[in-house]
């Protein structure tokens, strides 16, 4: 008797499998458990009675109810079920109950002994679907712009580089007192008891979006001819009541009103200014 040459194993086809099944005898099945598609022989399918074992979840399926001609897509349909053999129903196997007594004189039935009627089962390896082609152009796409940005931060211009405080990697830079502090109204005028004295008032605020340490203040009287008559520099210990949280900082948009006394013993003044400084 001449040798039949053996088929090749289920599960493993050529490589053009996918673009020409049916010149190599292969149809394509979908795993209804995993929705993994697999390639199988119409002989497979006859020997097995169309139960398959899916190569990828290893459950049992009933390949004929999704057949394929070609490799399936989101579109594809499956293979109209007419002339088709009809699908198999799960066979449940129900324990007989019996008595004790005749458990014991029955004998075990060898492994030898032992027939299952359900026919052989196939196990198929599993048939990878092909990426979208989006994502194969998105990753490499998007780790050139990364390193893009990457050597930008390194050696690109500094008006390109993305500043670290924006991004909450660094302690944003201080603000000179100055940017920060304005004076929106002032005032002066003499000493009600005092002949050589006068009484300065202003209001400050912090136009920083974020508090500011307290400024020291540079207060300056000039004459009617801009000349200097008198200058005096404060801390904040000196314009500040006690009550006041010097810990807390100067907080954004609010207004703090000064009051200051100062002594003229030249001309009379007809101005002031105010320095804010570190």
């Amino acid at each position: 008797m001449e040798k039949q040459p053996k088929g090749k194993a289920a599960g493993s086809p050529e490589s053009d499998i996918r673009s020409s099944p049916e010149v190599c005898g292969y149809v394509f099945t979908r795993c209804e458990h995993c929705h993994a598609v697999l390639p199988v022989r119409f002989s497979d399918l006859g020997q097995a009675g169309g139960m398959v074992r899916c190569g990828s979840c290893g459950r049992t399926l009933n390949a004929l109810a999704h057949l394929y001609p070609e490799f399936p897509d989101d579109s594809s349909r499956p293979i109209a079920p007419s002339g088709m053999p009809p699908m198999l129903q799960p066979h449940v196997e129900q324990e007989q109950i019996i008595d004790s007594a005749e458990a014991a004189e029955t004998p075990e039935a060898s492994g030898d002994d032992i027939h299952d009627d359900r026919g052989p089962v196939l196990r198929l390896d599993l048939e990878p679907e092909p990426a979208p082609a989006w994502m194969r152009f998105a990753w490499p796409a998007l780790a050139l712009i990364l390193v893009a940005v990457f050597v930008v931060q390194l050696v690109g211009p500094e008006r390109w580089r993305i500043d670290p405080g924006m991004l909450g990697l660094a302690d944003a830079p201080a603000l000179a007192a100055e940017d920060a502090v304005q004076m929106v109204s002032r005032d002066m005028h003499p000493h009600p008891s005092l002949d050589d004295a006068f009484i300065i008032s202003a209001v400050l605020i912090n136009r920083s979006p974020r508090p500011v340490a307290w400024p020291n203040i540079e207060l300056e009287l000039f004459d009617a001819s801009q000349q200097t008559v008198a200058r005096r520099r404060l801390a904040p210990d000196d314009y500040l009541s006690p009550q006041a949280d010097r810990s807390a900082g100067f907080k954004p948009d609010v207004r703090l009103p000064l009051v200051l006394e100062m002594a003229v013993e030249s001309s009379r003044p007809s101005g002031f200014s105010m320095t804010f400084y570190y």
